[in-house]
């Protein structure tokens, strides 16, 4: 076989160019597996919390018991804690239990007292992580009735 002037070193060349594309994408697979892992701890989390009713109305002196589910929507997975705002004077609010990693399912218990005044009060439950940011909320209309 006889090599061309023109020719010679073409062949070691190429294979250079292949081996580098080739650790090329070895690096980017690594360095994206990498990222995800690493930058998905920096991913703030957002979770989805949903109420089996957005509603209820109940009476002075009585309860009533919602399931909270929380779900998660993206980000890595922490512990967040349920708190809700726009609790009326003398209405409790408690969750059992009051925080877990999504997914998870809690019980939101209302109670009533019997000084309550009636109306329809717009409550907001939120899941908030150990860094104090919200992550999830969901709007609840609570109506208290004599």
């Amino acid at each position: 076989m006889k090599i061309l002037k023109d020719e010679a070193g073409v062949e070691p060349t190429a294979l250079k160019i292949m081996a580098g594309v080739v650790l090329l994408v070895i690096g980017l697979g690594i360095g994206v597996a990498v990222y995800k892992m690493v930058g998905g701890s920096v991913t703030a989390m957002k979770v989805d919390v949903s109420l089996a009713q957005s509603s209820t109305t109940i009476a002075k002196n009585n309860t009533d018991n919602i399931q909270v589910d929380v779900t998660l929507i993206m980000g890595t997975t922490e512990n967040v804690t349920l708190y809700t705002i726009g609790v009326p004077d003398n209405v409790a609010v408690t969750f059992s239990p009051p925080s877990g990693k999504p997914p998870f399912y809690s019980t939101m218990k209302v109670s009533v007292g019997s000084t309550a005044a009636p109306g329809t009060y717009t409550l907001t439950v939120l899941a908030k992580t150990s860094s104090g940011a919200t992550s999830g909320s969901v709007p609840f209309d609570l109506t208290i009735t004599l």
